[in-house]
């Protein structure tokens, strides 16, 4: 197997795929060990099957070129990330809040 050249888009594609763990919130999978992405992999396209043409087959308007677009384009993941984004950003100013008014202690020798 030859090792393939890394593009922005297999990059990318990659990134995505390390934190898999974060875009399904029900779903578990092991901690990636790795560092930096593999040496050596393969990406392939998922050929059709001409009997599930009507039930579980993607229409061509909605594939995507890489796994980032896909991604982008579910409407359901993007719901996701924005509710935990405003969780995130919510937590963090309510942690900010109570910094805010702390009362700084002074140093006596």
């Amino acid at each position: 197997m030859k090792a393939p050249e890394l593009t922005d888009e297999l990059k990318n594609d990659l990134r995505a795929l390390k934190m898999r763990a974060g875009m399904d919130p029900k779903r578990f999978y092991k901690k990636n060990d790795r560092d930096g992405f593999p040496k050596y992999f393969q990406v392939g396209t998922i050929v059709d099957n001409p009997a599930d043409f009507y039930h579980s087959r993607i229409p061509k308007k909605q594939r995507k070129k890489t796994i980032v677009e896909e991604l982008l384009a579910d409407s359901e993941f993007r719901r996701f990330n924005r509710r935990k984004y405003s969780e995130i950003m919510a937590e963090k100013a309510a942690n900010a809040e109570g910094k805010k008014f702390k009362k700084k202690k002074k140093f006596r020798n």
